[in-house]
């Protein structure tokens, strides 16, 4: 499975919206807050990804 690095929210954002992530993983290297990573996780099934996982450096 290839795995897409997003390094910043809008990254997410505009790769999702042009359909550049589905059926990928993604990991997210930017700082997340829990209810920001609760509702990208949220949108993982309308844009099709297998999975999401995200940086832990910032904990």
């Amino acid at each position: 499975m290839k795995t897409v690095i997003c390094n910043s929210l809008q990254s997410f954002w505009d790769m999702a919206e042009n359909e550049l992530l589905t059926n990928l993983s993604v990991h997210c290297v930017f700082p997340v807050s829990d209810s920001l990573k609760n509702f990208i996780l949220t949108h993982q099934a309308e844009y099709k990804i297998h999975s999401i996982s995200f940086t832990s450096v910032f904990n």
